[in-house]
């Protein structure tokens, strides 16, 4: 019992992780779930997002019009959203799931810029910032410890392996 909890089980603060965890991996396994169902029907996930008009208005558009249709960034923007999700509901390797999931709504942020793209829309905050931020705490307060398959691997890790603990959380 006490491995799966990593000693805490009574925390909120454990609880409040290991559930934001569980929502926002779900969100990004939907994503990358939905963009594979996208190959099903012959079109390409992000050549719709990339070539189309919530990309037309930011300064790198034209970077980001050339990205379109190109199947290395279709495979890492829809395996990668996949995966990050997987990381983040599993508890495995889950600091590397954060970041990657972090650079990733940086990457769609800079893409739509400006983001505040209706009327009453923030200019600075939108749902892909607070995922972004989100998936930052994760990386620094390590929630895959708590219910998660790395609190077993990091109980588990010979000591001559101890820096692979740098890529547990």
């Amino acid at each position: 019992m006490n491995l799966l909890f990593n000693g805490n089980w009574k925390s909120g603060t454990n609880w409040a992780l290991f559930f934001g965890r569980l929502a926002l991996g779900f969100l990004f396994i939907w994503g990358g779930y939905t963009k594979m169902g996208a190959w099903a029907s012959g079109s390409m996930a992000t050549k719709g997002f990339l070539g189309g008009a919530s990309v037309d208005t930011g300064p790198l558009a034209a970077f980001f019009h050339s990205l379109s249709g190109n199947w290395t960034v279709e495979y890492l923007t829809v395996y990668g959203e996949f995966m990050i999700g997987v990381a983040l509901i599993f508890g495995l390797f889950v600091r590397v799931g954060a970041i990657s999931a972090a650079l990733m709504m940086l990457l769609f942020t800079v893409a739509m810029w400006p983001i505040a793209d209706t009327a009453g829309a923030n200019p600075l905050v939108d749902i892909r910032v607070i995922y972004g931020l989100m998936a930052l705490g994760f990386f620094f307060t390590k929630p895959g410890l708590f219910l998660g398959v790395d609190g077993v691997i990091e109980k588990y890790l010979p000591k001559k392996l101890s820096k692979l603990k740098l890529l547990l959380g």
